[in-house]
């Protein structure tokens, strides 16, 4: 076998042969190539076939070292700009930037719930006493206490406390809410709180003086003093007139002088003293007959008539009055005829359906001898519902029998009218009866008629002219209503009538 210096020197090949035995195979002498061995040797114990590694570098790594095929060294580094240090971070462009060029610290500052400011980027306490200090990565800040600070919390009337001093809660033990009631409004719920209280519709809101009656002080919506009426056409007699005649029996009212207070007599139990001007009257009437106020003697009969009257017809009485004085004439006159000749000028109506004649009417008749007096009276009433607005006059006519029969003439005259139904009026009052907005009512407005219109008419008047309207003011609507019910009544003397609206407003 030749000696292997003795052969000449050469670069190999990988596909230059080398001699071997085959172990698998029963050892024998075989050839095997160079490349073939360099492939057993890179091999890995599995079955892989990577041959070489490559390097490349990303965008924020560099590589160096490559490409491996049998060893090497791979290097990586950051490929950032900049300069790293212990007051520099990577940004996410790449960049060793300090602290300051970071972008937002998206921290915000509050003072009790308030916003200071929603980015911060520093914090620097300030003020007498107070240090900040770093203990390791911590930072502790000394605020000293005040010479004026609260050192205990005491809870007062109404008010809880947890504790004197340390972290304590204070609570309210005493009222916790105010909730507005029936008829009740509120203001804002915080600071100084306005309670208003609304007309209750459970409660008088006014006093409308009826049928003869009157205001006498306030007003119909504050302390009213109601009265009798005594003046217009309210007054009253007018307002409660039921025309009637009255009878003996019949009951009138009237003030007793002496004690001032009310007492009531019948008509038949009037005494005539009270009455001085109709006895005056009435003394007038019969001053010109015959009476007999002197005779006290008692022998005989007291005179209480005188008859005049001739022999003959003296005797045709059959039974004389002892109380009859008899004047005996030798002859008697000739008898006379007066008769009543009535011419009636009264206008304004018709006798019997206006106004009635009763007494001595027209054709009435007085018979007797000349110069013996006489006289005629005609009554003249009014129907009802009527009077006389001349009063009459010539109802009574007199004087002495003629010498021969003949009238006696009569002219009645005056004015006859109806009774004037007097002219009243409705007077409007708006009452509101409005639940929830202002107290002042400034949150509705009314329009159409409103307080202190009227209507005027005749009595009895029906009032059913008044139209009230009601609408929510501006940022205001109504919840409910408003329900308007507008004056509707018949009236006989002039008053006050009343249009009322309720509902409820809310804030639009």
């Amino acid at each position: 076998m030749a000696i292997i210096y003795s052969y000449p020197t050469d670069t190999p090949k990988t596909t230059d042969l080398l001699l071997g035995s085959s172990m698998s195979d029963g050892q024998p002498t075989k050839t095997f190539t160079i490349a073939s061995l360099v492939g057993l040797v890179n091999a890995p114990a599995s079955t892989g076939t990577v041959t070489s590694v490559a390097t490349a570098a990303s965008t924020f790594i560099n590589v160096q070292g490559g490409t491996i095929t049998d060893s090497g060294t791979i290097t990586a580094s950051l490929s950032a700009g900049g300069t790293p240090s212990a007051t520099t971070f990577l940004r996410g462009d790449n960049t060793w930037a300090p602290a300051s060029s970071t972008g937002s610290a998206q921290i915000s500052v509050l003072d009790e719930g308030i916003q200071v400011t929603p980015d911060v980027d520093s914090i620097n306490f300030t003020g007498a006493g107070v240090t900040a200090t770093t203990v390791g990565n911590d930072v502790v800040i000394n605020v000293p206490s005040a010479l004026s600070a609260v050192t205990a919390i005491i809870g007062g009337t109404g008010i809880s406390a947890s504790s004197a001093t340390g972290d304590v809660t204070v609570g309210n033990t005493g009222v916790t809410q105010l909730l507005a009631g029936t008829n009740i409004t509120l203001s804002a719920g915080t600071g100084n709180v306005t309670i208003n209280a609304t007309n209750n519709p459970g409660t008088v809101q006014s006093i409308i003086p009826g049928n003869g009656l009157k205001l006498d002080s306030g007003s119909l919506t504050s302390n009213p003093t109601i009265g009798i009426d005594k003046t217009g056409s309210n007054n009253y007699i007018i307002i409660g007139k039921s025309d009637a005649a009255p009878t003996v029996d019949d009951f009138i009212a009237y003030n007793q002088t002496s004690s001032s207070d009310i007492k009531t007599t019948s008509f038949a139990t009037i005494p005539m003293t009270t009455l001085p001007l109709v006895k005056t009257y009435i003394d007038t009437g019969d001053a010109d007959t015959l009476t007999n106020v002197t005779d006290t003697f008692t022998t005989t009969a007291k005179i209480i008539n005188v008859v005049t009257l001739t022999s003959a017809e003296y005797a045709a009485i059959v039974t004389k009055n002892v109380n009859t004085l008899y004047i005996l004439e030798s002859s008697g006159g000739s008898n006379v005829t007066v008769t009543l000749s009535t011419t009636n000028s009264i206008t304004g109506g018709t006798a019997g359906v206006e106004y009635t004649l009763t007494g001595n009417v027209n054709g009435d008749t007085f018979i007797g001898v000349q110069g013996e007096p006489y006289s005629f009276t005609t009554i003249i009433t009014p129907a009802a519902g009527y009077y006389f607005s001349t009063p009459p006059t010539g109802m009574t006519v007199s004087g002495s029998v003629p010498a021969v029969s003949g009238n006696a003439n009569q002219t009645l005259t005056g004015v006859i009218a109806a009774v004037p139904s007097p002219t009243v009026t409705a007077t409007l009052l708006v009452v509101t009866d409005i639940q929830g907005g202002p107290s002042d009512g400034s949150g509705f407005v009314l329009g159409g008629s409103v307080t202190n219109d009227t209507q005027v008419g005749t009595a009895p008047l029906t009032v059913n002219t008044f139209a009230t309207t009601c609408t929510a003011a501006a940022g205001y609507t109504f919840s409910v209503g408003p329900v308007i019910t507008n004056a509707s009544a018949t009236i006989n003397g002039s008053q006050t009538v009343v249009t009322t609206i309720t509902g409820t407003l809310q804030l639009t």
